[in-house]
Formats: C-alpha cells, structure tokens, sequence
C-alpha cells in the first residue's frame, strides 16, 4: 500500500512540473488496448465484453503505441499504472501530443505475451482504466492506424493471450478525454 501511494504522489508531481512546463497530456490517463466502436454498439454500461474485438489489420492484435515503438517493453511502460499516454506523438503532427477524439493512433504490430505484459495485465485488473475507441483502422502492421472516435471506461476482467487472443472487460461507460481535433 504504502509503495502505491509513493507512486501516486510521484505520478501527481511529475504531472504538475509537465503542466507547469507548459507541456501538453491527455487529460486522462490512457492506455493502449484499441477498443472498437462496432463492439461497444448497442451495449450497456455494466456489461462484460468477453472479447473486445481489439484489433482489425493484418499483423495487429489491437495494442497501440503512443509514440511509434513496437518493442515489448514500451507497451509493458504504457500498461503499467498511471499509463504513459503523455508521450503520444500524433503520426500526422508530431507537434501534437495529446490523443484527441478525430485523431489517430499507431498500433503496435504482434500479440506480445511476455511474462510482463502478462503481469501488466493483472494489476490492471484491478482498477478501471481508460482506453481510446477506434471506428476506422488503416495500413496493416507496425503501420496500422486507428481512428480515435471516443474514449470508454472499462475494467479487465480476463485475458487469454496467446492462444485465443482475448482480452475481457466490463463496459463501465463513455468518458471524455481531450478535445476534437
């Protein structure tokens, strides 16, 4: 307990020298699991998705990449509480680093199922979490691109990787994160 409340702190004041820097974040904390819109049609907040549908190109599960790094370890960073959304560079403005509703995103190619990623994923289980909603994907691979369309407030309930390549949650609802770009 005591660990996580240092982390918290820490995370508070590194945010409030970024902001008193004058750099630009999210204002929430993403993190890099693509959501699709088509599986949220329809679905009630409470509800458990027993498999998101996270990815749609050739070469892509769904994880995404803030900043265009496909290696395991940027993703492990990018799923560990508070998440690292904040170093997004946006693959269409490089001066733009904030993830924005009408934006896009790049995706990090394979499925990644090292032992901590795996590990990630179970801390995350344990809080609700933030991740963009996608409505058009293009390119395929290391160069897919999803379109943000919105932001969902989920919690991780189970995954399956790599066999089924499924990850679980309930559906707590829409949320606001950033503007329109």
């Amino acid at each position: 307990m005591k660990h996580s409340s240092i982390l918290n702190q820490l995370s508070a004041l590194v945010l409030g020298l970024l902001a008193f820097a004058g750099v630009a974040r999210a204002q929430c904390d993403l993190y890099p699991i693509a959501l699709s819109a088509q599986t949220l049609a329809n679905v009630e907040p409470g509800t458990t998705i027993t498999n998101i549908f996270n990815g749609s190109q050739p070469g892509n599960f769904g994880w995404l990449t803030w900043a265009g790094s496909p290696g395991e370890p940027v993703l492990v960073d990018s799923l560990t509480p508070p998440g690292d959304s904040l170093t997004y560079v946006d693959p269409f403005n490089p001066d733009n680093h904030q993830v924005l509703v009408g934006g896009w995103v790049q995706g990090k190619p394979g499925v990644s199922n090292s032992k901590k990623v795996r590990d990630a994923l179970d801390n995350l289980e344990s809080i609700v979490i933030i991740v963009p909603v996608w409505d058009q994907a293009q390119e395929q691979g290391n160069n897919t691109l999803y379109h943000v369309a919105g932001f969902a407030s989920v919690q991780i309930v189970s995954y399956h990787l790599p066999s089924q390549n499924v990850i679980s949650v309930t559906f707590l609802g829409f949320t606001s994160c950033g503007g329109v770009d």
